[in-house]
């Protein structure tokens, strides 16, 4: 099985401080806990990254985006060669069509 590199851009690591940040605010532990349940399903990108689908909007699928669902957030990311790139992690309710 083919092992890809998985490469976090620095608008979706500004995506997950903040997402950290909010979430430390309600609950320490709810925090950490979505910060292990994102960075591990991040990291299991490295392994048949194909396998999460395209959007739906037509532009954003041309541009060679796929997304991975983790509990409410998105995880947006494009394959090139053999690395995974983190675009984007957005809360699953956000108009992520404008954003990207």
């Amino acid at each position: 099985m083919e092992k890809y590199e998985v490469k976090i851009f620095s608008t979706a690591k500004q995506d997950l401080l903040e997402i950290i940040d909010y979430l430390n605010t309600l609950s320490p532990e709810t925090a950490l806990r979505y910060y292990d349940k994102l960075t591990e399903e991040i990291g299991g990108l490295s392994h048949m990254p194909e396998r999460c689908p395209r959007p739906r909007d037509l532009a954003l699928a041309a541009k060679g985006y796929r997304y991975l669902i983790v509990e409410n957030y998105l995880v947006f990311y494009t394959i090139s060669g053999q690395m995974v790139q983190i675009q984007r992690i957005l809360y699953g309710r956000r108009n992520y069509q404008n954003i990207l």
